[in-house]
Protein backbone atom coordinates (compact mmCIF):
# COMPACT_ATOMS: atom_id res chain seq x y z
CA UNK A 1 0.00 0.00 0.00
CA UNK A 2 1.52 3.58 -1.06
CA UNK A 3 2.19 5.78 1.99
CA UNK A 4 2.45 9.12 0.86
CA UNK A 5 4.86 11.02 2.99
CA UNK A 6 6.11 14.20 2.62
CA UNK A 7 9.54 15.32 4.01
CA UNK A 8 12.17 18.23 3.78
CA UNK A 9 15.85 17.69 2.13
CA UNK A 10 18.13 20.00 2.84
CA UNK A 11 20.03 20.72 -0.54
CA UNK A 12 23.62 22.08 -0.53
CA UNK A 13 24.08 23.95 -3.72
CA UNK A 14 27.67 23.73 -4.79
CA UNK A 15 30.04 26.40 -5.72
CA UNK A 16 33.79 26.13 -6.37
CA UNK A 17 33.88 25.90 -2.58
CA UNK A 18 30.74 23.80 -1.58
CA UNK A 19 31.07 24.42 2.50
CA UNK A 20 30.23 28.14 1.64
CA UNK A 21 27.18 27.33 -0.67
CA UNK A 22 23.95 27.70 0.66
CA UNK A 23 20.98 25.94 1.64
CA UNK A 24 18.03 25.67 -0.37
CA UNK A 25 14.85 23.53 1.03
CA UNK A 26 13.23 21.34 -1.71
CA UNK A 27 10.10 19.33 -0.97
CA UNK A 28 9.97 15.76 -2.12
CA UNK A 29 6.86 13.59 -2.19
CA UNK A 30 8.23 9.80 -1.11
CA UNK A 31 6.01 6.73 -1.30
CA UNK A 32 7.05 2.99 -0.82
CA UNK A 33 7.41 0.80 -4.17
CA UNK A 34 4.90 -1.98 -4.77
CA UNK A 35 5.99 -4.48 -3.29
CA UNK A 36 5.71 -8.00 -5.62
CA UNK A 37 5.25 -11.46 -4.44
CA UNK A 38 8.13 -13.57 -4.53
CA UNK A 39 6.39 -15.96 -6.57
CA UNK A 40 5.10 -13.64 -9.55
CA UNK A 41 7.18 -13.84 -12.55
CA UNK A 42 7.14 -9.89 -12.28
CA UNK A 43 9.69 -10.16 -9.03
CA UNK A 44 12.62 -11.12 -11.48
CA UNK A 45 12.34 -8.21 -13.09
CA UNK A 46 14.10 -4.93 -11.91
CA UNK A 47 13.23 -1.35 -13.00
CA UNK A 48 15.24 -0.99 -16.14
CA UNK A 49 13.80 2.45 -17.73
CA UNK A 50 12.36 4.56 -14.60
CA UNK A 51 10.91 7.19 -16.42
CA UNK A 52 8.63 8.48 -13.79
CA UNK A 53 8.95 8.29 -10.05
CA UNK A 54 6.45 5.90 -9.26
CA UNK A 55 4.60 4.62 -12.19
CA UNK A 56 6.04 4.26 -15.16
CA UNK A 57 3.30 3.44 -17.22
CA UNK A 58 0.94 6.72 -15.98
CA UNK A 59 3.39 8.61 -16.29
CA UNK A 60 2.40 11.53 -14.23
CA UNK A 61 5.09 12.59 -12.24
CA UNK A 62 8.69 12.38 -14.16
CA UNK A 63 12.12 12.30 -13.03
CA UNK A 64 13.56 16.30 -12.46
CA UNK A 65 16.94 17.76 -11.75
CA UNK A 66 16.67 19.44 -8.09
CA UNK A 67 20.47 20.53 -8.06
CA UNK A 68 23.71 20.49 -10.43
CA UNK A 69 27.00 20.54 -8.70
CA UNK A 70 29.23 21.31 -11.91
CA UNK A 71 32.58 21.39 -10.43
CA UNK A 72 31.97 17.66 -9.51
CA UNK A 73 29.92 16.80 -12.66
CA UNK A 74 27.19 15.47 -10.07
CA UNK A 75 23.49 16.01 -9.84
CA UNK A 76 20.30 15.58 -7.54
CA UNK A 77 16.52 14.29 -8.54
CA UNK A 78 13.25 14.56 -7.20
CA UNK A 79 13.63 10.18 -7.37
CA UNK A 80 13.37 8.93 -3.85
CA UNK A 81 14.40 4.93 -4.62
CA UNK A 82 18.03 5.57 -5.80
CA UNK A 83 19.08 1.89 -4.74
CA UNK A 84 17.30 0.87 -7.95
CA UNK A 85 20.31 2.18 -9.90
CA UNK A 86 22.81 0.12 -7.66
CA UNK A 87 21.51 -2.89 -9.40
CA UNK A 88 24.02 -4.67 -11.65
CA UNK A 89 23.69 -6.36 -14.41
CA UNK A 90 25.44 -9.93 -14.80
CA UNK A 91 27.98 -8.42 -17.55
CA UNK A 92 28.43 -4.77 -15.08
CA UNK A 93 27.06 -2.89 -18.46
CA UNK A 94 26.37 0.74 -16.80
CA UNK A 95 23.62 2.62 -15.42
CA UNK A 96 23.25 5.98 -17.98
CA UNK A 97 21.40 8.85 -17.91
CA UNK A 98 18.89 10.14 -21.10
CA UNK A 99 17.39 12.97 -22.54
CA UNK A 100 14.74 13.37 -25.11
CA UNK A 101 13.10 10.92 -27.91
CA UNK A 102 14.55 7.69 -28.62
CA UNK A 103 17.83 8.56 -26.07
CA UNK A 104 19.43 11.54 -28.64
CA UNK A 105 21.25 12.51 -25.26
CA UNK A 106 23.35 9.14 -23.54
CA UNK A 107 25.38 10.12 -20.01
CA UNK A 108 26.80 7.35 -17.91
CA UNK A 109 26.59 7.08 -14.54
CA UNK A 110 29.45 6.45 -12.43
CA UNK A 111 28.15 6.60 -8.76
CA UNK A 112 25.58 7.19 -6.74
CA UNK A 113 25.57 7.81 -3.22
CA UNK A 114 21.79 7.19 -1.77
CA UNK A 115 22.55 8.58 1.27
CA UNK A 116 23.07 11.83 0.25
CA UNK A 117 21.44 11.95 -3.36
CA UNK A 118 24.42 12.36 -5.63
CA UNK A 119 24.54 11.09 -8.90
CA UNK A 120 28.02 11.43 -10.02
CA UNK A 121 28.00 11.44 -14.05
CA UNK A 122 30.73 9.97 -16.07
CA UNK A 123 31.34 10.46 -19.84
CA UNK A 124 28.67 11.94 -22.57
CA UNK A 125 28.57 9.74 -25.32
CA UNK A 126 26.20 11.52 -27.68
CA UNK A 127 24.01 14.80 -27.02
CA UNK A 128 24.31 17.17 -24.22
CA UNK A 129 22.55 17.22 -20.97
CA UNK A 130 20.69 19.52 -19.73
CA UNK A 131 21.21 20.30 -16.34
CA UNK A 132 18.85 23.27 -15.84
CA UNK A 133 16.83 22.80 -12.41
CA UNK A 134 13.54 20.92 -13.42
CA UNK A 135 14.96 19.41 -16.47
CA UNK A 136 13.92 15.98 -17.07
CA UNK A 137 15.55 12.51 -17.52
CA UNK A 138 15.32 9.14 -16.99
CA UNK A 139 17.46 6.16 -16.16
CA UNK A 140 18.47 3.46 -18.11
CA UNK A 141 19.91 -0.13 -18.09
CA UNK A 142 18.35 -2.73 -20.48
CA UNK A 143 20.80 -5.26 -19.10
CA UNK A 144 19.57 -5.70 -15.70
CA UNK A 145 16.64 -8.10 -16.91
CA UNK A 146 18.38 -9.91 -19.38
CA UNK A 147 21.58 -10.73 -21.53
CA UNK A 148 21.42 -10.85 -25.40
CA UNK A 149 22.09 -15.14 -25.90
CA UNK A 150 25.74 -15.20 -27.41
CA UNK A 151 25.78 -11.26 -27.11
CA UNK A 152 25.08 -11.31 -30.79
CA UNK A 153 22.65 -11.97 -33.61
CA UNK A 154 21.02 -15.86 -33.23
CA UNK A 155 23.00 -17.09 -36.34
CA UNK A 156 26.83 -17.14 -37.08
CA UNK A 157 26.95 -17.34 -40.13
CA UNK A 158 24.07 -15.02 -40.71
CA UNK A 159 21.84 -15.36 -43.64
CA UNK A 160 20.96 -13.09 -46.31
CA UNK A 161 18.85 -15.15 -49.15
CA UNK A 162 16.94 -18.53 -49.01
CA UNK A 163 16.09 -20.39 -52.12
CA UNK A 164 13.32 -17.57 -52.50
CA UNK A 165 15.83 -14.78 -52.88
CA UNK A 166 17.48 -12.55 -51.10
CA UNK A 167 15.19 -11.15 -48.01
CA UNK A 168 15.09 -8.06 -45.80
CA UNK A 169 14.80 -9.68 -42.13
CA UNK A 170 14.16 -12.58 -40.08
CA UNK A 171 11.78 -12.74 -37.48
CA UNK A 172 10.39 -15.13 -34.50
CA UNK A 173 7.29 -16.80 -35.11
CA UNK A 174 6.67 -19.73 -32.08
CA UNK A 175 9.06 -22.15 -30.51
CA UNK A 176 8.55 -25.46 -30.39
CA UNK A 177 9.83 -27.70 -27.61
CA UNK A 178 10.16 -31.61 -29.17
CA UNK A 179 9.97 -35.10 -27.21
CA UNK A 180 13.30 -35.73 -28.20
CA UNK A 181 14.38 -32.39 -25.67
CA UNK A 182 15.51 -30.41 -28.96
CA UNK A 183 13.77 -27.22 -30.18
CA UNK A 184 12.46 -25.95 -33.32
CA UNK A 185 11.63 -21.99 -33.69
CA UNK A 186 9.70 -21.12 -36.46
CA UNK A 187 10.91 -17.92 -38.48
CA UNK A 188 8.88 -16.18 -41.15
CA UNK A 189 11.23 -14.30 -43.48
CA UNK A 190 10.58 -10.77 -44.84
CA UNK A 191 11.19 -9.92 -48.37
CA UNK A 192 11.84 -6.26 -49.13
CA UNK A 193 9.64 -4.03 -47.25
CA UNK A 194 7.23 -6.39 -46.57
CA UNK A 195 6.52 -6.99 -49.68
CA UNK A 196 6.66 -10.97 -49.15
CA UNK A 197 6.61 -12.95 -46.20
CA UNK A 198 7.30 -16.91 -45.87
CA UNK A 199 7.74 -18.87 -43.15
CA UNK A 200 11.28 -21.07 -42.62
CA UNK A 201 12.49 -22.43 -39.26
CA UNK A 202 15.86 -23.03 -37.00
CA UNK A 203 16.80 -25.63 -34.77
CA UNK A 204 18.95 -25.98 -31.14
CA UNK A 205 19.73 -28.52 -29.04
CA UNK A 206 20.69 -26.17 -26.01
CA UNK A 207 18.56 -22.85 -27.23
CA UNK A 208 21.41 -20.72 -27.53
CA UNK A 209 23.39 -21.94 -30.42
CA UNK A 210 21.20 -22.24 -33.25
CA UNK A 211 21.17 -23.44 -36.77
CA UNK A 212 19.32 -21.63 -39.51
CA UNK A 213 17.48 -23.95 -42.50
CA UNK A 214 17.10 -23.08 -45.64
CA UNK A 215 13.83 -24.99 -46.07
CA UNK A 216 10.27 -23.30 -46.80
CA UNK A 217 7.78 -24.56 -44.51
CA UNK A 218 4.72 -22.21 -46.03
CA UNK A 219 4.08 -19.57 -48.36
CA UNK A 220 1.07 -17.96 -49.78
CA UNK A 221 1.26 -19.59 -52.87
CA UNK A 222 0.00 -22.60 -50.76
CA UNK A 223 -2.63 -21.06 -49.41
CA UNK A 224 -6.07 -20.90 -51.64
CA UNK A 225 -7.56 -17.53 -49.73
CA UNK A 226 -4.34 -15.86 -49.73
CA UNK A 227 -2.36 -13.15 -51.47
CA UNK A 228 -0.49 -14.56 -54.06
CA UNK A 229 3.48 -13.97 -53.47
CA UNK A 230 2.11 -12.20 -50.32
CA UNK A 231 2.37 -12.04 -46.66
CA UNK A 232 2.02 -15.27 -44.18
CA UNK A 233 3.89 -15.30 -40.90
CA UNK A 234 3.34 -17.54 -37.98
CA UNK A 235 2.43 -15.93 -34.51
CA UNK A 236 2.88 -17.07 -30.80
CA UNK A 237 4.02 -20.51 -29.62
CA UNK A 238 2.23 -23.63 -31.11
CA UNK A 239 -0.04 -25.07 -28.92
CA UNK A 240 0.29 -28.55 -28.27
CA UNK A 241 -2.94 -30.91 -29.06
CA UNK A 242 -4.11 -33.90 -26.69
CA UNK A 243 -3.03 -35.75 -29.72
CA UNK A 244 0.39 -34.33 -29.95
CA UNK A 245 0.17 -32.34 -32.82
CA UNK A 246 0.87 -28.66 -33.03
CA UNK A 247 -1.47 -25.56 -33.99
CA UNK A 248 0.01 -22.74 -35.52
CA UNK A 249 -1.75 -19.25 -35.55
CA UNK A 250 -1.11 -17.37 -39.12
CA UNK A 251 -1.67 -14.35 -40.32
CA UNK A 252 -2.42 -14.29 -43.81
CA UNK A 253 -2.34 -11.30 -46.31
CA UNK A 254 -5.74 -11.51 -48.88
CA UNK A 255 -6.08 -10.47 -52.21
CA UNK A 256 -7.15 -6.57 -50.67
CA UNK A 257 -4.01 -6.60 -48.74
CA UNK A 258 -6.34 -6.78 -45.73
CA UNK A 259 -5.16 -9.55 -42.98
CA UNK A 260 -7.29 -12.52 -41.97
CA UNK A 261 -6.74 -14.99 -39.01
CA UNK A 262 -6.29 -18.52 -39.68
CA UNK A 263 -4.00 -21.49 -38.06
CA UNK A 264 -2.71 -24.98 -39.62
CA UNK A 265 -2.05 -27.99 -37.78
CA UNK A 266 1.81 -29.53 -37.87
CA UNK A 267 3.45 -32.44 -36.85
CA UNK A 268 7.15 -31.83 -34.90
CA UNK A 269 8.98 -32.62 -37.69
CA UNK A 270 7.24 -29.80 -39.53
CA UNK A 271 4.73 -31.94 -41.67
CA UNK A 272 1.75 -29.56 -42.52
CA UNK A 273 -1.15 -32.05 -41.51
CA UNK A 274 -3.90 -29.34 -41.58
CA UNK A 275 -3.65 -26.59 -44.22
CA UNK A 276 -4.27 -23.11 -43.43
CA UNK A 277 -7.92 -22.69 -42.45
CA UNK A 278 -9.50 -19.53 -41.99
CA UNK A 279 -10.73 -18.75 -38.30
CA UNK A 280 -14.79 -18.41 -38.73
CA UNK A 281 -14.94 -16.05 -36.11
CA UNK A 282 -17.29 -13.02 -37.64
CA UNK A 283 -14.92 -10.62 -35.59
CA UNK A 284 -11.96 -11.71 -37.18
CA UNK A 285 -12.51 -13.23 -40.54
CA UNK A 286 -13.47 -11.64 -44.16
CA UNK A 287 -12.24 -9.41 -46.80
CA UNK A 288 -13.66 -6.21 -45.02
CA UNK A 289 -11.46 -7.21 -41.46
CA UNK A 290 -7.48 -6.03 -41.07
CA UNK A 291 -6.28 -8.05 -38.02
CA UNK A 292 -4.71 -11.09 -37.15
CA UNK A 293 -4.21 -13.71 -34.47
CA UNK A 294 -1.14 -13.25 -31.76
CA UNK A 295 -1.10 -16.01 -29.36
CA UNK A 296 -2.94 -19.10 -27.46
CA UNK A 297 -2.56 -20.56 -24.87
CA UNK A 298 -4.60 -23.14 -22.41
CA UNK A 299 -5.17 -22.26 -18.89
CA UNK A 300 -7.32 -23.78 -16.48
CA UNK A 301 -9.18 -26.00 -19.05
CA UNK A 302 -10.32 -22.84 -20.75
CA UNK A 303 -8.77 -21.57 -24.28
CA UNK A 304 -7.49 -18.31 -24.45
CA UNK A 305 -6.18 -16.60 -27.76
CA UNK A 306 -5.08 -12.70 -28.54
CA UNK A 307 -6.13 -11.12 -31.84
CA UNK A 308 -4.97 -7.67 -33.05
CA UNK A 309 -6.76 -5.08 -35.28
CA UNK A 310 -5.03 -3.68 -37.91
CA UNK A 311 -7.67 -1.26 -39.42
CA UNK A 312 -7.34 2.23 -39.52
CA UNK A 313 -7.98 5.39 -37.07
CA UNK A 314 -5.68 4.08 -34.81
CA UNK A 315 -7.18 0.74 -34.21
CA UNK A 316 -4.05 -0.71 -34.63
CA UNK A 317 -3.45 -0.17 -30.84
CA UNK A 318 -6.37 -2.48 -29.88
CA UNK A 319 -5.83 -6.05 -28.38
CA UNK A 320 -8.65 -8.36 -27.88
CA UNK A 321 -8.88 -11.77 -25.79
CA UNK A 322 -11.11 -14.36 -26.67
CA UNK A 323 -11.83 -17.45 -24.30
CA UNK A 324 -13.50 -20.43 -25.44
CA UNK A 325 -14.24 -24.01 -23.70
CA UNK A 326 -14.29 -26.01 -26.99
CA UNK A 327 -11.11 -24.67 -29.08
CA UNK A 328 -12.31 -26.22 -32.91
CA UNK A 329 -15.64 -25.03 -32.20
CA UNK A 330 -14.32 -21.81 -31.84
CA UNK A 331 -12.15 -21.79 -34.56
CA UNK A 332 -14.60 -23.55 -36.76
CA UNK A 333 -18.26 -22.38 -36.00
CA UNK A 334 -17.85 -19.23 -33.77
CA UNK A 335 -19.33 -22.02 -30.81
CA UNK A 336 -18.25 -22.60 -27.17
CA UNK A 337 -17.20 -18.67 -26.94
CA UNK A 338 -17.12 -18.18 -23.33
CA UNK A 339 -16.10 -13.97 -23.34
CA UNK A 340 -14.44 -12.02 -26.12
CA UNK A 341 -13.18 -8.21 -24.91
CA UNK A 342 -10.78 -5.64 -25.31
CA UNK A 343 -7.80 -5.87 -22.91
CA UNK A 344 -6.17 -3.17 -24.44
CA UNK A 345 -6.40 0.25 -26.18
CA UNK A 346 -3.75 2.58 -26.48
CA UNK A 347 -5.79 5.70 -27.40
CA UNK A 348 -6.98 5.33 -24.04
CA UNK A 349 -3.46 4.77 -22.81
CA UNK A 350 -0.39 6.41 -21.79
CA UNK A 351 3.18 5.61 -21.28
CA UNK A 352 5.10 3.64 -23.63
CA UNK A 353 1.46 1.66 -24.73
CA UNK A 354 -0.11 5.07 -25.90
CA UNK A 355 1.55 4.22 -29.37
CA UNK A 356 1.26 1.32 -31.78
CA UNK A 357 0.41 -2.16 -29.60
CA UNK A 358 0.61 -5.34 -31.85
CA UNK A 359 2.45 -7.80 -30.27
CA UNK A 360 1.73 -10.08 -26.80
CA UNK A 361 2.52 -13.47 -25.46
CA UNK A 362 1.13 -15.68 -22.95
CA UNK A 363 3.30 -16.82 -20.39
CA UNK A 364 2.48 -19.51 -17.61
CA UNK A 365 4.65 -19.39 -14.14
CA UNK A 366 3.87 -20.89 -10.76
CA UNK A 367 -0.15 -21.70 -12.12
CA UNK A 368 -0.62 -18.30 -12.65
CA UNK A 369 -0.82 -16.28 -15.93
CA UNK A 370 1.38 -13.52 -17.47
CA UNK A 371 1.28 -11.32 -20.65
CA UNK A 372 4.64 -9.89 -21.93
CA UNK A 373 3.00 -7.16 -24.15
CA UNK A 374 4.78 -5.07 -26.88
CA UNK A 375 4.01 -2.08 -27.54
CA UNK A 376 5.32 1.65 -29.06
CA UNK A 377 4.81 5.43 -27.32
CA UNK A 378 3.35 8.34 -29.69
CA UNK A 379 6.21 11.39 -30.05
CA UNK A 380 7.25 12.55 -27.06
CA UNK A 381 10.71 13.45 -24.63
CA UNK A 382 10.49 9.77 -23.69
CA UNK A 383 13.59 7.55 -24.78
CA UNK A 384 10.46 4.55 -25.69
CA UNK A 385 8.96 6.98 -27.94
CA UNK A 386 8.60 5.28 -31.84
CA UNK A 387 10.36 2.07 -30.16
CA UNK A 388 8.57 -0.89 -29.65
CA UNK A 389 9.56 -1.97 -26.03
CA UNK A 390 7.68 -5.04 -23.55
CA UNK A 391 5.59 -4.89 -20.39
CA UNK A 392 4.57 -7.49 -17.64
CA UNK A 393 0.62 -7.99 -17.42
CA UNK A 394 -0.70 -10.31 -14.72
CA UNK A 395 -4.33 -12.12 -14.84
CA UNK A 396 -6.69 -12.01 -11.63
CA UNK A 397 -8.97 -14.67 -12.38
CA UNK A 398 -11.00 -13.58 -9.98
CA UNK A 399 -12.08 -10.77 -11.85
CA UNK A 400 -10.74 -12.02 -15.66
CA UNK A 401 -8.76 -8.78 -15.69
CA UNK A 402 -5.05 -7.82 -16.85
CA UNK A 403 -3.20 -5.84 -14.55
CA UNK A 404 -0.06 -3.76 -15.43
CA UNK A 405 2.88 -4.10 -13.84
CA UNK A 406 3.67 -0.22 -13.73
CA UNK A 407 7.56 -0.51 -14.12
CA UNK A 408 7.03 -1.48 -17.57
CA UNK A 409 8.45 -1.48 -20.24
CA UNK A 410 10.80 -4.28 -18.70
CA UNK A 411 12.26 -5.13 -21.86
CA UNK A 412 13.53 -2.52 -23.61
CA UNK A 413 16.41 -2.27 -26.78
CA UNK A 414 19.86 -0.44 -26.32
CA UNK A 415 18.63 2.64 -27.79
CA UNK A 416 21.92 4.40 -28.43
CA UNK A 417 24.42 2.35 -26.03
CA UNK A 418 26.45 1.12 -28.88
CA UNK A 419 28.59 4.01 -28.27
CA UNK A 420 29.20 2.66 -25.23
CA UNK A 421 29.22 -0.98 -26.25
CA UNK A 422 29.98 -1.35 -30.19
CA UNK A 423 29.30 -4.95 -29.75
CA UNK A 424 25.60 -3.89 -30.15
CA UNK A 425 25.73 -2.01 -32.65
CA UNK A 426 23.04 -4.09 -34.41
CA UNK A 427 20.38 -3.78 -31.94
CA UNK A 428 20.09 -0.32 -31.27
CA UNK A 429 17.05 1.23 -32.87
CA UNK A 430 13.91 -0.76 -31.83
CA UNK A 431 12.21 -4.18 -30.70
CA UNK A 432 11.06 -6.33 -33.29
CA UNK A 433 7.42 -8.10 -32.73
CA UNK A 434 5.73 -11.88 -32.22
CA UNK A 435 8.63 -12.64 -29.34
CA UNK A 436 8.58 -16.21 -28.76
CA UNK A 437 9.18 -17.18 -24.94
CA UNK A 438 9.89 -20.51 -23.04
CA UNK A 439 10.95 -21.81 -19.37
CA UNK A 440 13.74 -24.00 -19.26
CA UNK A 441 16.31 -24.75 -16.56
CA UNK A 442 15.16 -21.65 -14.61
CA UNK A 443 15.46 -19.15 -16.83
CA UNK A 444 13.24 -17.55 -19.50
CA UNK A 445 13.71 -17.31 -22.58
CA UNK A 446 12.31 -14.84 -25.44
CA UNK A 447 13.24 -14.90 -28.90
CA UNK A 448 12.84 -11.52 -30.62
CA UNK A 449 13.95 -9.68 -33.20
CA UNK A 450 16.15 -6.66 -32.48
CA UNK A 451 16.60 -3.42 -35.32
CA UNK A 452 18.73 -1.11 -37.16
CA UNK A 453 17.47 0.70 -40.13
CA UNK A 454 19.41 -1.69 -42.09
CA UNK A 455 18.61 -4.51 -42.48
CA UNK A 456 14.96 -3.65 -40.32
CA UNK A 457 15.68 -6.57 -37.82
CA UNK A 458 18.00 -9.03 -36.91
CA UNK A 459 16.54 -12.33 -34.99
CA UNK A 460 18.31 -12.80 -31.52
CA UNK A 461 17.35 -13.69 -27.94
CA UNK A 462 17.30 -12.84 -24.76
CA UNK A 463 17.74 -14.75 -21.20
CA UNK A 464 16.47 -13.97 -17.79
CA UNK A 465 17.45 -15.90 -14.91
CA UNK A 466 14.35 -17.12 -12.80
CA UNK A 467 16.23 -17.88 -9.54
Amino acid sequence: MKKPLLFFIFLLILSCNSEDAPIIETKIEQQEEEKIPSNDLNSFFHNALISDRFNNIERKDPIKIIQFDEPNNRIRTNYSFLKNLLIEPKNKQSWFITQNSEASTVVEINSVDVTTGWITLGKTFTGKLNTNTGATLEFFNPFVNYQIINDSRLFNPYPTSVSEGIFNYIQPGGIIAKKDGTYTLLTPIVFGAHDKRSIYYATSTNLENWVFHNTKILSTDMIPFAKPNGNVFSTGNPLKLDDGTLLVLLGVQQPNNNYTCAYMIIDEDLKILQQPKEIMIPEWNGLDQNSFPLNITKFNNKYRILFHKRNPDFIDREIHELIATNLFEALDANKSIISTKMIHKGTNSTGYLRGKADDASYINFNSQLFLLIGAEETPSNYLTSNNREYGLMKLDENTNSWTHDKRSPLIINPVQLYYKYPMYNWAWDHLGGFVSPIIRNNTLYVFMAFGTDNPDYYISGIKIPLN
